[in-house]
């Protein structure tokens, strides 16, 4: 007995071992290919492409997951329509259309709730609409200045964060109530990124034009500073320990990374076509930059700054959503 319990324990200790030593489970990050009309997929452990879902015609954009994982859904520039994916099966399921001229989405944390960020047109305003997934119906509208652009929710949820591109500024709308109870304008046009600080007290916000990096506190929504950058500046996204800010310099093909304790330029990094959107793999060693004119995906190693491979996508990759796990 005492022979088998030693052998059992034994066996024990290797598999435990053996779990200990696995990787982790590989992360999916989706990729929409907006002149190549579909998604890429891309396993984050390997970094290799495993599946291409076609999404169709009407010029595909952004890519936002659902809070569950099992769906993502898609941005049409051109036919302003909304498509469904199904995660797992690789599929597009159906299209339906929310908004006039929907730009990005959000969802809320809770996965009640799709925010579609609206662009003005003939049927609609520049607006935040909410709409209910479980009554598929709009059930409210929050008007914001011209062309939101991205959007970021607080970490309580309360509140939601979007940015306006053409306006210049931040709106911040009360999610509950859907009115809006803080506004900021800083001038920036072009004005897209927002990266919000683990513990919710800071917003980074990318002032496009004015090629800087303003820092908002989100207890008054006002400036505590700006940081200078060498070009219009699209996209802001932290590192998952919050050292370093990532920024994407499009028409510099550039990803300048900001020390986040000094608010200095730690490291200027040089892309191929045209670098769009960063998003940090789930390990916290690398970032995934989309570079929409030479079709691929750039691996960015977190701790030398440095490029150290390239994903070749489809054509024109654009969004980019990593899959909630």
């Amino acid at each position: 007995m005492r022979s088998r319990s030693r052998s059992l324990s034994s066996l024990l200790l290797v598999v435990v071992g053996l779990l200990a030593a696995a990787p982790a489970t590989a992360a999916t990050l989706f990729i929409s290919n907006t002149k190549g009309e579909s998604i890429s997929v891309i396993d984050t452990t390997t970094f290799e492409v495993t599946a291409t879902i076609p999404l169709g015609k009407g010029k595909p954009n952004r890519v936002v997951f659902h809070p569950d994982g099992k769906t993502a859904w898609v941005v049409y520039d051109k036919s302003h329509d909304l498509g469904v994916v199904d995660a797992d099966a690789h599929k597009l399921i159906k299209r339906v259309k929310i908004g006039g001229n929907p730009y990005n989405l959000n969802f809320t944390p809770d996965g009640r709730h799709l925010l579609v960020l609206d662009w003005s047109s003939d049927t609609s305003n520049d607006e935040v609409i909410f709409y209910d997934l479980q009554a598929e119906k709009v059930d409210g509208r929050v008007e914001v200045s011209t062309w939101p652009a991205h959007s970021v929710f607080s970490r309580d949820a309360r509140r939601v964060y979007v940015s306006g591109e053409t306006a210049g500024d931040l709106t911040v709308i009360d999610v509950e109530k859907r009115e809006v109870v803080g506004h900021y304008v800083h001038g920036g046009g072009d004005a897209m990124g927002l990266a919000l600080t683990a513990d919710g007290k800071t917003l980074y916000a990318a002032a496009g034009e004015n090629k800087t990096i303003v820092k908002i506190d989100t207890a008054t929504n006002k400036p505590l500073g700006a940081i200078a950058l060498p070009g219009v500046v699209h996209e802001a996204t932290l590192t998952l320990d919050g050292r370093y800010l990532y920024t994407t310099l499009r028409k510099a093909n550039k990803l300048v990374v900001v020390d986040t304790a000094t608010d200095k330029i730690a490291a200027v990094i040089p892309q191929k076509g045209y670098p769009d959107l960063v998003t940090m793999e789930p390990t916290g060693r690398y970032a995934l930059v989309t570079n929409r004119w030479a079709d691929l995906v750039a691996v960015i190693d977190l701790k030398t700054h440095t490029q150290i491979r390239t994903i070749a996508v489809g054509k024109a990759p654009h969004g980019m959503a990593l899959r909630p796990r």
